[in-house]
């Protein structure tokens, strides 16, 4: 005979799956939401329009063959995680690693850190 409690998430694995991804889904909303914006009003504002628009024609560019690029590349990273066995499981390295160097990315960016302009 079945548990009728079978199967069934507590509250708090559930929130832990809702919130799991939210570090990292922040990070590209902003990025991917304001970063143009930051672009065309901040870096290539310089009063040449010609110029300005052909280097935000080349940073839309790079990001969109940067998505392309990620299309092929996913599968693979997809198979490094499934191949990565840590006494913290499959996943969570990555996510450490990974939102922290995103943390540190976003920051220089964003601010003077980065040292571009």
């Amino acid at each position: 005979m079945k548990d009728k409690d079978e199967g069934k998430m507590s509250l708090g694995a559930r929130l832990a799956y809702s919130f799991g991804a939210f570090g990292n889904d922040s990070f590209y909303g902003l990025l991917s939401g304001y970063l143009i914006m930051f672009i065309t009003s901040h870096l290539f504002d310089t009063g040449n329009a010609a110029e300005d628009a052909k280097m935000i024609s080349m940073v839309t560019l790079i990001i969109m063959t940067l998505r392309i690029v990620e299309l092929f590349i996913d599968p693979f990273i997809g198979n490094a995680i499934d191949r990565t066995k840590t006494r913290w499981g499959h996943f969570r390295p990555w996510v450490v690693v990974g939102g922290s160097v995103s943390a540190v990315i976003l920051l220089m960016l964003f601010t003077n850190l980065g040292g571009l302009y």
